[in-house]
């Protein structure tokens, strides 16, 4: 079966999923910093109980806290992203990778159908997957990818 169709069928929950750090608003920014350290992982789901309300990534830090003259004891609150983009896990591969790509993300909380947490999916999990599921096409690609072989390589 074909990368394209097997991405459009399968679904994210059957991914080996990236555990989240999980904070509330109320964290300091140094504590959901340090979660996402402890938790080795590239971002945090910010969460009202069980609901999720932002998250807070690799790239917000680097981009708005390292180098400005930030207090890190301020509430995560006011560096999270917002009511940011979700999936919840029955969504196929293929939705994961268009909203990445569309968007620019590499992190997408999921959520249930009442908006609570389920995990985060992670540009990782989706390498991982194709790598392991498809190592034929992914081993046999170009170094840079619009390159064409202009004869065969080998004996």
């Amino acid at each position: 079966m074909a990368v394209k169709t097997i991405l459009t069928k399968e679904r994210i929950r059957s991914l080996r999923l990236s555990d989240p750090a999980r904070v509330n608003p109320d964290t300091s920014l140094a504590e959901s910093i340090k979660a996402m350290r402890c938790a080795a992982i590239g971002c945090a789901v910010i969460c009202e109980g069980r609901k999720v309300v932002g998250i807070l990534t690799e790239r917000d830090v680097l981009n708005t806290i390292v180098g400005a003259d930030v207090d890190l004891r301020l509430p995560v609150r006011e560096f999270m992203t917002s009511k940011p983009g979700t999936l919840h896990p029955e969504d196929t591969l293929a939705e994961a990778i268009r909203l990445m790509t569309v968007k620019g993300y590499r992190h997408i909380p999921l959520t249930d159908g009442e908006g609570h947490d389920a995990g985060v999916v992670c540009a990782k999990d989706i390498i991982e997957y194709i790598a392991e599921h498809f190592p034929a096409e992914v081993v046999n690609l170009p170094p840079r990818l619009h390159q064409v072989m202009r004869k065969r390589e080998g004996g």
